[in-house]
């Protein structure tokens, strides 16, 4: 697997499902997710990188996205990434 920065996951997998990034936040906060929309937007745009609980709870806002959408669960989470 390629070692991916977050950011690109993230928000090529936010367009892929279609959702704006409220629409992803609000999922993520209704997860548990604790940051705020702005901080969200600064991870989806690479200015801040998420811990890796943040970064978490929003791939698995997105993957319950693409399960609605009938495409499984194509985001990896953290610890697939490579980057520990």
């Amino acid at each position: 697997m390629s070692r991916r920065q977050p950011a690109t996951i993230l928000e090529a997998a936010r367009q892929q499902a279609t959702l704006t990034v409220v629409g992803l936040w609000i999922a993520y906060v209704a997860l548990g997710g604790t940051e705020t929309l702005e901080q969200v937007g600064c991870f989806l745009g690479g200015s801040v990188v998420p811990d890796s609980a943040q970064y978490d709870v929003l791939a698995q806002a997105l993957n319950d996205s693409f399960v609605g959408l009938d495409l499984d669960h194509p985001v990896p989470y953290f610890e697939e990434l490579g980057l520990l």
